[in-house]
C-alpha cells in the first residue's frame, strides 16, 4: 500500500511523461547524474518541505499540508528552457488536483541556470506547491 505522499509523486512523474519531448522522468533519485549518458531533456522530481497548516485551508478531521515539491528540468540546445517550462506548467495545471489526490497543485517558481556551458547543457528547477489532506492518523 502506498501513502498519499507516494502516491502524489507518482501522479507528478506521471503528469510531466505526458509533454512529449521528456525522455525520462525519475522520482527522488539520490545517485550522481550522468551527463554523459543521460537522454535529455528529463526530469527529477524530489520531495521538498512540507507543513502542516491550521488556517482556512485546513479541514475538521482531516491533517492538512502544504509540500514543496521541485521539478529539475535538465537540457540541451536542442530544447529550449522556456518552451519546457510552458508544456510542463500546462501539464500540471490540466490536471491541478493531480486526479483527486490533491485539493490544488501550483507553480509558484522557477529557477534557471547552466549545468555544462561546454555542451550547452542547462538545467530548470520548477517549484510547486501542493495542498493535500488526509484523515487524521492515516498517511
Amino acid at each position: 500500500m502506498s501513502t498519499k505522499r507516494q502516491q502524489i509523486l507518482a501522479k507528478i512523474k506521471e503528469i510531466v511523461l505526458t509533454v512529449s519531448v521528456i525522455k525520462a522522468v525519475e522520482v527522488n533519485k539520490t545517485s550522481v547524474i550522468d551527463l554523459e549518458t543521460i537522454a535529455l531533456p528529463c526530469a527529477f522530481i524530489y520531495s521538498s518541505s512540507c507543513i502542516k497548516i491550521g488556517d482556512d485551508r485546513a479541514v475538521i478531521g482531516y491533517e492538512n499540508w502544504e509540500w514543496l515539491i521541485d521539478c529539475e528540468v535538465c537540457s540541451d540546445e536542442r530544447n529550449d528552457q522556456e518552451d519546457l517550462l510552458g508544456l510542463i506548467h500546462a501539464a500540471m495545471v490540466s490536471d491541478y488536483t493531480l486526479s483527486g489526490l490533491a485539493v490544488t497543485s501550483d507553480l509558484i517558481s522557477s529557477d534557471l541556470f547552466v549545468l555544462d556551458p561546454t555542451r550547452a547543457i542547462s538545467s530548470m528547477v520548477l517549484n510547486f506547491s501542493v495542498l493535500y489532506r488526509h484523515k487524521k492518523g492515516v498517511p
